[in-house]
């Protein structure tokens, strides 16, 4: 049995509009400090992270406690919604709705279950033992609801930042006991 545990980032800078350059604030780099003490006992073998900074910054501490390098993974981005939304509760309710509706130039969460489905099946391949994969909320939500059937957007809405889900994966690959961890807040 392998486990992996999913990290969502901690807290961003709302402030800075570039989804990916956007740093945690004071209170998410502080959270991410206390990351370590968590997986210190948990036997990681492999530290993946998307792309973005808000994610390598979350885990960075992390990886330099347990000495290992953070593999980054361009499919572990978040959606891409394709312009700044000022009301995000009511564009992320939409979408949870219609899996298939997406803004012009963005993706559609069928779209991010493909990528992430995928990315996640690959490094599951590529490596071995337990992992940390560290990323975004929404791209874990549509992973988590196509692996329970059961995670809602309600769950998705009170997913914190940090916040940490555990999958165990039996030897022949099937994934299995499903379980959030810790949630900040």
């Amino acid at each position: 049995m392998r486990t992996i545990y999913f990290v969502r980032h901690a807290q961003r800078d709302i402030t800075v509009t570039d989804e990916q350059t956007a740093p945690l604030t004071q209170a998410g780099l502080k959270a991410a400090e206390e990351l370590p003490a968590f997986f210190a006992e948990k036997h990681i073998k492999a530290i993946y992270a998307s792309p973005f900074k808000r994610a390598a910054d979350t885990i960075k501490p992390t990886a330099e406690h347990l000495g290992l390098p953070i593999t980054v993974k361009t499919d572990l981005r978040e959606r891409c919604v394709g312009t700044w939304v000022s009301d995000f509760t009511d564009f992320t309710r939409k979408q949870w709705a219609e899996p298939t509706y997406r803004m012009k130039n963005g993706e559609s969460l069928n779209q991010v279950k493909e990528r992430i489905m995928t990315v996640c099946h690959d490094i599951i391949n590529e490596s071995s033992g337990n992992l940390i994969i560290c990323g975004h909320g929404t791209a874990f939500s549509v992973l988590f609801h196509t692996l329970t059937a059961s995670f809602t957007y309600a769950d998705f809405r009170k997913m914190t930042m940090p916040d940490i889900y555990r999958v165990s994966i039996a030897e022949n690959g099937n994934w299995y006991d499903f379980e959030r961890c810790i949630g900040w807040g």
